[in-house]
């Protein structure tokens, strides 16, 4: 695995990897957010109940993962959570479109490790090689953490399922008792009905023409994207919570209001 420090990698759109988005103490405007209604792709698995409470994952894509033991991790609070913001599968357009995770606590000097690869075949005992495995130094606020794969120079190829990680190292000699968490994603083409809308869209439209054609990644990086610009803006952060409260993320969306 290589070894980098994250936090020294820079966004283009203004804020640090391994960093949380800005969290803001300001009073919410008077206006109503604007409703967002995300609209799962077909085939993906059902998101109505929280992803939250199933538990530890054992699977490629169960979202949050706890780990067995708090107690390796020196610091970290019984009630430490780590999620792939991610409904199990979501789809972008992108090629290197930007991931989302978020801790519930600070981080100071972490060591993490995020991984990316193909998802693998369950009728297959080939296992596929990862694109990324990297380890850092964590060192973070509490909230949402961005992961843009542009920092990699890795891109999705066009209706290719990857699995993607990222994990909080308790133990370097036994990785069991990592805290971790994992998601899925797949680029596709979009519609092209949804190709004619985005040539006209507002940059206030984009994040919910993207929920209602089930692109999740997209429209979760636009509302980011707005509320690193804006951030003592409570309506983004209310659009913002409701999509995650969609996509299976309660606790997530609480936090983020």
């Amino acid at each position: 695995m290589n070894r980098t420090q994250l936090p020294s990698l820079t966004l283009a759109f203004g804020f640090t990897l391994g960093t949380a988005l800005s969290l803001s103490i300001f009073s919410p405007p008077t206006q109503a957010a604007e409703p967002i209604t995300y609209n799962a792709p077909p085939g993906a698995p059902t998101i109505q109940k929280s992803l939250e409470s199933r538990g530890p994952s054992r699977g490629p894509s169960r979202g949050p993962s706890r780990g067995p033991s708090r107690g390796a991790c020196s610091g970290i609070e019984p009630n430490f959570k780590l999620h792939a913001l991610v409904p199990g599968l979501g789809h972008t357009i992108f090629t290197q479109p930007t991931l989302y995770w978020s801790i519930s606590q600070p981080i100071s000097s972490g060591e993490a490790i995020v991984t990316l690869k193909p998802t693998a075949d369950p009728n297959s005992f080939d296992f596929p090689e990862s694109l990324i495995e990297e380890t850092f130094t964590l060192n973070a606020q509490a909230g949402i953490q961005a992961l843009p794969l542009s920092q990699y120079k890795v891109k999705l190829e066009q209706d290719i399922e990857y699995e993607w990680s990222i994990s909080l190292v308790c133990d370097p000699s036994n990785p069991s008792l990592n805290i971790f968490s994992t998601g899925r994603i797949k680029q596709i083409a979009p519609s092209a009905k949804l190709s004619q809308a985005l040539k006209t869209a507002s940059s206030k439209q984009l994040p919910h023409l993207y929920a209602e054609n089930g692109i999740w990644y997209d429209s979760l990086d636009e509302l980011s994207q707005s509320i690193q610009k804006k951030p003592s803006d409570k309506k983004l952060r209310k659009v913002r919570a409701s999509l995650l409260k969609q996509g299976g993320l309660k606790s997530v969306a609480a936090f983020d209001m």
